[in-house]
């Protein structure tokens, strides 16, 4: 593995943090603070992104994207995660799924959704999969039928009719395309008997129930989403009817492997925020930097941020180049540096003393934005165990 940045890699960095910088970070707490959740979002600094590339980074130059590997979209996510957790994974969902329009579409979809996708700086992405009944049930999966989704999708005629709720579903309320995986056999459970349909945000039938108020990542819009008797065309279906486990397989080949790449951007700024304030803070006649207290803070700090670093370009890396991917790379990643970057954000506050707890003061907030991480997509736990299935060959239920 050679992890020396190229020059394009090296111009996206740079792109991505003077845009975090200069138009996101002004104004993620001014947005945090809304009581309103539907009006936590800003969408206007969200194009402003999209003109810039950062959007369709994940798209294939072939098709008038960025052409992005894994390591460069996670080296770009860190910084966009340091501007804002919630923005960087506005971003973020979309480049997860861009994969899915491009690859696993038919020439009558890309033809009509690729060009949407490029040219409206608000299309955005997102996944609708979790469901009320239905968190852990898919994400292990657990096998018996009954478990998992449970969203109906019944064929009459020439279209599925989508009966049911998905819940939390990140870009809920602002994507215009929703990859909705729904059960056409009843009879299975987990994955299985399950299809994948594209659903337009203004598909007939299909309503925005309520944005979720959260503790953080408040810039990040997550919905939950009602169909009833959602009309969807045939000619939306996604691969083959019951056919959405191997599409599940594959995307989180393609999206998970720099999944922690954005809260490992907030854990960084805020180490870089400790910092600062340890080497400006004087107690004791010195700066609080100079305390064994909090010197040793700051390096563990720093130990936690560049181990997790390391082990994120790794699941990259094995993302695009390993002869064989392996997944347990991806659910790592994923664990670790939400991990990392959680007691990154508890320390800081630690060494910010009083001033930490406030919320005029920026690590408040990181601490709020990463706790989503260690419960997103399938809580840590759940990743653990995945991981040992993999190891060991055996299913722990």
């Amino acid at each position: 593995m050679d992890f020396k940045l190229t020059e394009e890699q090296k111009a996206l960095q740079s792109l991505a943090r003077d845009f975090a910088t200069q138009r996101v970070r002004p104004i993620a707490q001014e947005f945090d603070q809304k009581q309103d959740p539907s009006e936590c979002i800003p969408m206007d600094v969200v194009e402003e992104g999209s003109k810039i590339g950062l959007r369709t980074l994940a798209v294939s130059e072939e098709n008038g994207g960025g052409g992005a590997d894994m390591l460069t979209l996670s080296i770009v996510g860190e910084e966009l995660g340091a501007g804002d957790l919630g923005v960087a994974a506005t971003f973020d969902q979309t480049w997860k799924f861009s994969p899915i329009i491009e690859n696993w579409t038919n020439d009558e979809q890309k033809e009509r959704l690729i060009p949407k996708l490029i040219n409206d700086h608000r299309f955005l992405l997102a996944t609708c999969m979790t469901e009320p009944n239905a968190g852990t049930d898919h994400v292990l999966p657990y096998p018996e039928p009954g478990a998992g989704v449970q969203m109906s999708a019944v064929k009459k005629g020439n279209s599925y009719e989508l009966n049911g709720t998905k819940q939390y579903i990140s870009n809920g309320g602002t994507a215009k395309l929703y990859v909705t995986y729904a059960r056409t056999n009843k009879s299975q459970g987990g994955l299985k008997g399950i299809t994948a349909f594209l659903v337009p945000h203004d598909t007939p039938g299909l309503e925005i129930g309520r944005i979720h108020d959260k503790m953080g990542r408040r810039l990040l819009s997550n919905g939950t989403l009602v169909f009833n008797n959602a009309q969807v065309p045939e000619e939306n279906l996604l691969g083959e009817e019951n056919g959405a486990e191997s599409l599940r397989v594959s995307r989180i080949a393609r999206g998970r492997g720099g999944y922690g790449a954005t809260v490992l951007g907030t854990g960084r700024a805020a180490f870089e925020e400790a910092v600062k304030f340890s080497q400006e803070r004087i107690q004791g006649g010195k700066p609080i930097a100079q305390h064994q207290a909090v010197a040793q803070m700051i390096g563990e700090m720093y130990t936690r941020i560049e181990s997790a670093r390391s082990v994120l370009w790794r699941a990259s890396w094995n993302v695009d180049y390993a002869e064989v991917y392996d997944p347990k790379f991806a659910w790592l990643a994923k664990v670790f540096c939400s991990e990392a970057s959680y007691e990154v954000c508890k320390l800081a506050i630690e060494v910010h003393g009083g001033m930490g707890y406030m919320k005029e003061c920026p690590v408040e907030k990181y601490l709020r934005d990463v706790i989503s991480f260690l419960h997103g997509a399938g809580n840590n736990h759940i990743f653990r165990i995945k991981m040992s299935s993999n190891i060991t060959g055996l299913l722990t239920n």
